[in-house]
């Protein structure tokens, strides 16, 4: 809207209208109830704009949109094509959408974006057609290339060459996008191996790509009888037709060949396989949870996804929108926003997407959250799905949701294009003619007991794939109580989608000992690890149960811990360089064997320092890749027969993470402690904050809140006295039969 002033000359206002204007709004708001909220007004008659559909005698159907407020004309060509297996050669696909304008009929790439140019056009393509827009005195030269790029494409060696090179380089920025790696996987883990939406782009799959299935896809699919030719703008009726004939008319395209297997498959010449999608994926008969895992991510990107036999003509597809809306589906008032971001500050936002797809539809729930609060998120989503299904939503919810659908709706009604997509998308799902006419009635119409019938229908916590792209040793243990798979328990997938499995390469460049001596040089060297000989280091745990404050001081060979939790002391740990006296609170007691091996390893600001005098064998497993960096992987046996799995970066040389086995009530526990947040103290790099996953504790973190050199102890504060055992009476009736007490003993 324009808005300007006149030239009307301004009076001022009399007495009498003055008064006037300042009392009508009072008398207006006396005149309100305010007690009630006013009805809502009758949904409003939607009036699309006018089109018409006319097809040519070879089948290239022809939509045209009249629109002469401005001299502009926009056209789309739109092919329409079944969703494709790629299989092995996942990604020609996009590359070929990619590579439609690089060369056609006798024009290559440069001189076909010279035209645009020099017309002032805009072109884009894609794999199902293209786009293009110009001024109206320009659109017979746009549709000379338009005619050229749709019917004659080329694909240049060179070009394709080339494309490819950017799809690997694509692939590769992906692994490091957790985003990007969540997107790609989660459509993995949300449709199931094997469908065309679930297929991943890799470095492999690019490698077996080749120019003969660009070239076959076009002509298997671009086809006029596949095709809609759409005209937007200042256009009339009859000028399209005599365009669309010029241009595409005498377009009759040769078939493309095709056999048929044993297996009743049909074979493309060029493609390999193309089967149709037949059955829709919908919803496991288990949760299952899938993780990437990202070493050391501060955060975590999580989705959360089912698929859905829901087509656009199905009913309850605008039951289901609503349904999302109020769930998560772009507003801020919505449920897992306010949950999330509102109530817990888990996320700074968490929406949920409903894809209504007439082969295939899906919802997902995304969002990014920090690292320790994983689980929390993960369990609040699940619970905003049950909630969803179990409790009618509110008037409120209902009525804001309504009015942003129907905002959206109104909005884009002004853009001419609209009337186009709405006649295309009538005709490729097969709606009713009056589909959108009737849209805003209703939308109206739908109440809170639909909507909770959609949800039913459309919302299964129980059945959800959990995807987590993030760091595995810290999150693992809180994840486990979500997947309902027991055969299987978390599921841990590559980037690329596969299922991880450790492959360790042989390392026999060097040995573990020097692996270790790495380290030690890496974080100071081992004179200034010496000189740490007097140190008090304090760190505040926290995580599953209540929080901790342990102290650790350390004077050459001797060491003492104390945990508290508040005031309490709930653990003291002292060794004297010889014994150690173990104390929790209530009981206490000498540390032997393996107790006492366990702390002389702790007993070091730098542990690995005194392995030598520990350990029975030091080997160097292998290495292996996590993310871009390569790990070193070590196993140290010491004398009492336990032991350890180390983790080194070869790059940086520091310790990652350390893996020990944990008997604990008759049951096994796997200790992860990851090590991070490298910082100096008195010369040495010691990791402030430790991350433990799996243990007898559950998952806690640990981060020191200071450090101090040479700190004053009492006198006696690492002497060790071990108190001696109670006396005890022992009755009669259980002494050996061959032992006679005494007249005195009795």
């Amino acid at each position: 809207m324009m808005h300007g002033t006149s030239g009307t000359l301004k009076r001022p206002l009399s007495v009498a209208a003055t008064c006037g204007a300042l009392l009508l709004p009072a008398l207006m708001t006396a005149q309100i109830d305010r007690s009630h909220p006013p009805k809502a007004a009758p949904a409003p008659k939607v009036r699309i704009g006018q089109h018409t559909i006319s097809e040519l005698p070879n089948g290239l159907k022809l939509i045209v949109v009249e629109d002469h407020k401005l001299p502009l004309v926009s056209l789309q060509v739109r092919f329409d094509i079944p969703p494709i297996h790629q299989g092995e050669k996942a990604g020609y696909i996009e590359l070929f959408g990619e590579l439609l304008a690089t060369g056609a009929g006798k024009r290559s790439k440069a001189e076909i974006d010279r035209t645009v140019d020099e017309i002032g056009a805009t072109l884009y393509t894609s794999s199902d057609g293209l786009f293009a827009s110009v001024l109206k005195k320009n659109l017979d030269p746009l549709l000379d290339v338009v005619e050229d790029v749709v019917i004659r494409p080329t694909f240049p060696e060179e070009e394709v060459k080339s494309a490819l090179l950017r799809a690997h380089s694509a692939v590769q920025q992906r692994r490091e996008d957790p985003e990007g790696i969540a997107d790609a996987v989660g459509k993995l883990v949300t449709f199931g191996g094997g469908h065309p939406y679930a297929e991943v782009t890799t470095a492999t799959t690019l490698d077996k790509v080749e120019r003969a299935q660009i070239e076959a896809y076009h002509r298997r699919f671009f086809r006029p009888e596949q095709g809609y030719l759409v005209f937007v703008g200042d256009i009339t009726e009859k000028e399209a037709k005599d365009l669309a004939k010029a241009h595409f008319g005498r377009w009759q395209p040769g078939a493309s060949k095709s056999t048929v297997d044993e297996h009743g498959r049909e074979v493309v010449d060029g493609l390999g396989f193309v089967v149709p999608l037949t059955k829709p994926s919908v919803p496991g008969k288990q949760r299952r949870v899938y993780v990437v895992n990202r070493p050391d991510a501060a955060q975590s990107v999580v989705r959360v996804s089912f698929p859905l036999a829901l087509e656009p003509r199905d009913i309850r597809s605008q039951q289901a929108q609503v349904m999302n809306t109020i769930l998560g589906g772009g507003i801020f008032n919505a449920r897992l926003m306010q949950n999330l971001r509102e109530k817990h500050g888990y996320t700074y936002g968490c929406s949920s997407f409903l894809d209504v797809d007439r082969y295939n539809s899906s919802l997902v729930i995304s969002t990014s959250v920090r690292t320790e609060v994983t689980d929390s998120a993960v369990a609040q989503i699940i619970a905003e799905l049950e909630r969803m299904r179990k409790e009618d939503v509110t008037a409120e919810e209902l009525t804001l949701a309504k009015r942003t659908m129907m905002g959206s709706f109104g909005r884009s009604l002004e853009d001419p294009r609209t009337v186009a997509r709405f006649a295309l998308n009538t005709r490729l799902n097969n709606l009713v003619a009056d589909h959108y006419e009737t849209y805003l009635e209703r939308l109206e119409a739908i109440t809170e007991g639909q909507v909770c019938e959609a949800a039913k229908a459309f919302l299964h916590p129980d059945q959800a794939s959990i995807l987590v792209v993030g760091d595995l040793t810290r999150i693992e243990q809180g994840l486990k109580s979500f997947t309902l798979n027991d055969d299987e328990g978390i599921i841990r997938l590559t980037e690329e989608g596969q299922r991880w499995k450790e492959e360790l390469k042989p390392v026999t460049d060097r040995t573990a000992e020097q692996v270790i001596e790495t380290y030690l040089y890496t974080i100071g060297g081992r004179d200034a690890i010496a000189a740490l000989r007097d140190l008090q280091v304090v760190r505040t745990e926290t995580g599953v149960g209540p929080n901790v404050e342990q102290t650790e001081w350390f004077s050459g060979e001797r060491y003492r811990l104390q945990r508290r939790e508040e005031a309490a002391m709930v653990e003291e740990i002292i060794f004297d360089g010889a014994r150690v006296l173990y104390s929790d609170g209530t009981n206490s007691g000498e540390l032997t064997d393996a107790g006492l091996e366990m702390v002389r390893r702790q007993a070091r600001p730098v542990p690995e320092v005194g392995f030598a005098a520990l350990w029975s064998e030091a080997r160097i497993l292998g290495s292996i890749t996590e993310g871009d960096r390569e790990v070193y992987k070590l196993r140290i046996g010491f004398q009492s027969g336990n032991s350890i799995i180390q983790f080194y970066d070869k790059t940086s040389g520091l310790k990652l993470r350390e893996v020990e086995s944990q008997f604990y009530n008759g049951g096994l526990h796997e200790r992860v402690v990851s090590y991070t947040d490298w910082r100096d103290v008195g010369g040495v790099r010691i990791p402030h904050l430790l991350t433990e996953s799996g243990g007898i504790h559950g998952d806690r973190r640990s981060l020191i809140s200071s450090a101090r050199l040479k700190p004053e102890v009492p006198k006696g504060f690492f002497d060790v006295v071990i108190p001696e055992p109670p006396a005890e009476n022992v009755p009669p009736e259980m002494l050996p039969p061959e032992y006679t007490p005494t007249e005195k003993e009795e």
